[in-house]
């Protein structure tokens, strides 16, 4: 039988404040039910719902989710190595491309790249993660078991042809970003901040026309800074 939380229990699930929940609630973001004038969800459709989602929340959604999960705390550039910032991928079939991305990581920690991958692409059977600007946000679904457990990774794929990847509107993709986090707290952090950056003015340009693994880090770098932390986007 499925767990039903309270509102208050929902909150501390999701470490949001209860009025960050009404307000998810009245913009229809969140699947919940009333008993007696009371709301209740089902843990389970919830994480689904949102895992579904996050992706295609506005940037105005994410940052007030992000500034209650103390966001700044997490860097997307320290979790991306010179070695993941850059990865070439052949054309071929969505299939064929997770795997492809994923045999190509250099993961920090020993990991089964082929349990990796079906859990991957498990998660990409529910719902594409593409979106509309060419970019899929690939990772495990937040409710199951995590497959690393030492720190975040983010991995970025650029495909030579773009492909239909199942994007809602039918456009191509061009860029597959794998993200992978040790909690599903830090999972969903991870999704949310990759969102906002893919949808900074410029950031995809920049990142199709980076011309080193390098470069790509210090865009993410600079990007992050001007949007997570308002500093200089200077090198250091």
């Amino acid at each position: 039988m499925q767990e039903v939380l309270t509102l208050k229990q929902l909150a501390e699930h999701l470490q949001l404040s209860e009025r960050t929940i009404y307000r998810l609630l009245g913009r229809g973001e969140l699947p919940g039910f009333k008993v007696g004038g009371h709301w209740r969800f089902r843990r389970a459709v919830v994480d689904y719902w949102l895992d579904l989602r996050v992706g295609r929340m506005n940037p105005a959604q994410l940052s007030e989710m992000e500034a209650e999960w103390e966001a700044p705390a997490l860097s997307l550039s320290e979790a991306l190595s010179v070695e993941n910032a850059l990865i070439p991928l052949p054309p071929g079939s969505r299939r064929e491309l997770v795997r492809a991305l994923i045999e190509s990581v250099a993961f920090p920690e020993p990991v089964d790249t082929d349990e990796m991958f079906e859990r991957v692409w498990e998660r990409e059977q529910l719902a594409s993660t593409a979106t509309e600007d060419g970019v899929a946000f690939l990772h495990t679904a937040r409710w199951e078991a995590r497959t690393m457990h030492q720190g975040d990774l983010v991995a970025i794929g650029r495909l030579v042809t773009p492909v239909d990847f199942g994007s809602l509107g039918g456009e191509h993709t061009d860029l597959l970003l794998l993200l992978l986090a040790p909690d599903a707290h830090q999972h969903f952090l991870l999704l949310a901040k990759a969102t906002r950056l893919c949808r900074h003015p410029g950031f995809l340009n920049a990142l199709r026309a980076a011309p080193s693994a390098a470069a790509v880090i210090t865009l993410v770098r600079n990007t992050e800074r001007l949007l997570f932390y308002n500093t200089s986007t200077t090198s250091p």
